[in-house]
């Protein structure tokens, strides 16, 4: 009886690691437990919007941007701009890894935010229908800590 009771154990510890895995993921769309259809391509694109969150306040009502393809420190450029508002979006290549800088400014000081991110497509025609593709990645969280 008490084999049955640590099978039981084992495997509802099993379960809960797997379902607290998908909600402490480290980017929003990984959380998902299932898919939403209405997010479909009915064709595969090769590029979509990089999406940039970032703080645009008095002192910083506009944030220099730089976007590198892979890492920074490969120092390969693909894009420099500047946002003015909080949600910033760059039309891109898709299976490409990017890394954004943001530069801030805090009274004498300057301020940099990375972060990095790839931008991909899952195919869920097996969820959705044929065809059906998604883009996952390519969200980029650049704003000031409170």
């Amino acid at each position: 009886m008490s084999g049955k009771r640590l099978l039981t154990k084992l495997v509802v510890a099993t379960l809960l690691v797997l379902v607290l895995g998908k909600f402490t993921a480290c980017e929003p769309e990984d959380w998902m437990l299932s898919i939403d259809c209405a997010d479909c391509y009915g064709y595969a694109p090769d590029s979509a919007n990089l999406i940039i969150n970032l703080t645009i306040n008095a002192e910083n009502d506009s944030v220099p941007l730089t976007f590198y393809l892979g890492n920074y420190e490969d120092g390969v450029i693909d894009w420099q701009d500047t946002a003015t508002i909080e949600e910033f979006f760059l039309y891109s290549k898709m299976n490409s890894s990017y890394t954004v800088r943001a530069t801030y400014r805090s009274g004498d000081r300057i301020i940099e935010a990375f972060d990095a991110d790839e931008m991909t497509l899952y195919n869920a025609n097996s969820e959705c229908g044929s065809p059906c593709y998604i883009v996952k990645g390519g969200i980029f969280e650049l704003g000031l800590l409170e």
